[in-house]
């Protein structure tokens, strides 16, 4: 149970204790806020994460034989805001500015790419490795809201894994911060400025080769953006899922595990939220579920979780609506990370989640020994529960 691991934390995030342990990986609020930007777990279970304001790759390494990490070292350094993990056939990839690197186990570090766009705007972000052996990273618009005609920016690349025939798969982003491959698919996130007042709203994007997104014309489904009123919006892609502005979506996890029932098949959003909001959109960290066509069915709110509130744990998903505009008041700071953001997750082979967060933490969400009887608890639903009937 989970009052008998040693590291586990209690009350501190309010998750759903009767579902996962919440146990600490690190804990130094000494290191600066923005630590462990992005997350990536090796087949051994090591647990990678960047600093990006040292300039370092780190490792957590399982050192007492329980299978979580807990013992941190440099793995590299000297690297440029290193903002992006991607872990393939024991290679760290790891994206740099304008560069990416491939770092061996041994430590030996090569550079695949010299010169991805950067420079003003939104940096170089996440990275993923598809079963096509090719090597996917996010490239932020180089400004908030503005025409460019540089076809790099705004855009998730494809390459080899050496980094040659870099290819534009998709555009129309302003801050693609993630990538990830779910059902076989990429998928994305994207954010619309916070200060944008007309319907503007942030995603939750299925990448399909050759489309455009909207960005900088369109931000969200069919709104018309500042850049140009008489744009139509319906040349581009819509999102699949939306979230209130100020979310900031910044990190995806594919979960593919029944670790607990309900879980499998789902996808994992970190909402960032920004520090000057006053409702609250972000700050969670929630797990999608979608049907066989790829459309949101509803997500369960994995982080913070209230037992008496059913619209905080379980949300479905309701078409042209979006998920959590306002879930946490004024009344309740204090509950669940805040004034902690959340940063980034990853999903080990076990189904365990780790999280980071501001104030140089990661923890990890780890099955309680024995699952309880749901009915028993839960009178009224089900977390995910497969007999769910979103219509009724």
């Amino acid at each position: 149970m989970c009052s008998e691991r040693p590291r586990v934390i209690t009350g501190a995030l309010f998750v759903d204790y009767l579902r996962w342990c919440v146990e600490s990986v690190i804990d130094d609020p000494d290191i600066e806020p923005f630590s462990f930007t992005a997350l990536e777990v090796a087949p051994d279970g090591s647990l990678f994460a960047t600093r990006p304001l040292a300039g370092q790759v780190m490792i957590i390494e399982d050192s007492d034989g329980d299978q979580l990490p807990d013992t941190m070292r440099t793995f590299a350094e000297g690297l440029n805001m290193p903002s992006g993990l991607a872990y393939h056939e024991g290679d760290l990839y790891v994206s740099s500015g304008s560069k990416i690197y491939r770092i061996s186990a041994g430590g030996s570090v090569d550079t695949i790419v010299s010169d991805l766009p950067v420079g003003a705007g939104f940096p170089v972000s996440g990275l993923v490795v598809g079963e096509d052996e090719r090597l996917y990273v996010a490239v932020g618009a180089p400004c908030d809201n503005c025409e460019f005609d540089e076809p790099e920016r705004g855009a998730i690349l494809s390459m080899t894994l050496d980094g040659a025939d870099r290819q534009v798969i998709a555009s129309g982003f302003r801050h693609p911060a993630d990538v990830e491959f779910y059902r076989g698919k990429l998928w994305t996130l994207d954010s619309a400025p916070r200060s944008y007042q007309r319907g503007a709203v942030d995603e939750v994007n299925q990448v399909e080769t050759g489309a455009w997104y909207g960005f900088p014309y369109c931000l969200g489904a069919a709104t018309v953006n500042l850049a140009s009123d008489q744009f139509d919006c319906i040349a581009s892609a819509p999102p699949r899922v939306l979230f209130g502005a100020g979310a900031r979506p910044s990190s995806l996890a594919a979960y593919p595990y029944d670790t607990l029932t309900g879980t499998a098949d789902t996808l994992i959003v970190v909402l960032s939220g920004e520090p000057t909001q006053i409702d609250f959109v972000g700050y969670k960290v929630v797990m999608l579920n979608f049907d066989d066509h790829d459309q949101p069915l509803g997500a369960t709110l994995l982080l913070p979780f209230r037992i008496e509130s059913t619209r905080q744990a379980y949300v479905p998903y309701e078409g042209e609506g979006y998920f959590w505009r306002q879930y946490i008041t004024l009344s309740e700071l204090g509950w669940g990370i805040y004034p902690q953001q959340p940063l980034a997750v990853a999903v080990n082979s076990y189904g365990w989640i780790y999280i980071s967060m501001t104030g140089g933490q990661i923890v990890a969400l780890r099955p309680a020994n024995e699952t309880p009887p749901w009915e028993d608890f839960y009178p009224i639903w089900t977390p995910m529960h497969p007999d769910y009937d979103p219509s009724a």
